[in-house]
């Protein structure tokens, strides 16, 4: 079941928006790759899959705990679950990693100059 990432609230499959934090929801994970009391803040988002799974590569051989979030749904072919998002997706990290997760991005996208 999706929950939020702020209030930790659980939702049904269809909802896709916290409505009382009004901040997308994240798919049901095992509790292996989600730690019970991380606070996911997004890092930045990323325009396609491609784009999205470098990046979370360039993060986690850092040693970083990374979240990739599309906002296509599944099964419909890539419409978008977010109606006011034209990105392909978010790239989430704990809170308390948002600077760093910042810092080895542009390091990469530096290097690609």
């Amino acid at each position: 079941m999706p929950f939020c990432p702020d209030c930790r609230t659980t939702f049904q499959e269809d909802v896709l928006t916290c409505h009382k934090c009004h901040v997308d929801l994240l798919p049901d994970l095992a509790p292996a790759q989600v730690s019970e009391y991380v606070n996911w803040q997004i890092v930045c988002s990323v325009p396609n899959e491609v784009a999205g799974y470098i990046l979370r590569s360039v993060l986690e051989d850092e040693g970083l705990q990374v979240y990739l979030h599309s906002h296509e749904m599944s099964f419909y072919g890539g419409i978008k679950g977010h109606p006011g998002k034209s990105e392909w997706g978010d790239i989430f990290v704990p809170a308390d990693s948002v600077r760093h997760a910042q810092d080895c991005i542009k390091a990469y996208y530096d290097s690609l100059k």
